[in-house]
């Protein structure tokens, strides 16, 4: 009935140490690309530091480069939220097995499963919701 929980790896990227989740957090407040020397000035670390730690954001698949001149534009690919909801439901699939929003209901029952009755019950739910975005 419910669709998978998209997860880190479905999305294609990778999860962020804290350094990285720091600076990407600077740039989702940028959804339009932040400029290389904006970000730098907000970090302490070496100028070496900061580059290796943007390169591996971009490797991770969180975000892409536009050369601008000297100096490089970093872009989100994915927002903050869809982090966060990817991350979330990677650690519920890997250390609790559960894969969809129907399993984690049931789960919070003390279950595994759902009847039907309450499959479409929650599918109505998750709907209502949908609509009231």
């Amino acid at each position: 009935m419910s669709a998978p929980l998209k997860t880190l790896e479905s999305l294609g990227i990778k999860k962020l140490s804290k350094t990285e989740q720091d600076f990407m957090e600077v740039i989702w407040e940028h959804p339009d690309g932040i400029k290389s020397e904006e970000l730098y000035a907000k970090f302490d670390q070496a100028l070496g530091t900061k580059s290796t730690i943007l390169y591996r954001i971009v490797r991770k698949g969180l975000a892409t480069t536009v050369r601008d001149g000297r100096h490089y534009i970093y872009i989100p690919k994915i927002t903050q939220e869809e982090y966060n909801q990817a991350f979330f439901q990677d650690k519920l699939s890997r250390e609790f097995g559960i894969t969809s929003f129907e399993g984690l209901a049931a789960a919070f029952c003390g279950r595994t499963k759902l009847r039907p009755e309450e499959k479409e019950r929650i599918s109505q739910l998750l709907e209502e919701l949908k609509d009231h975005e």
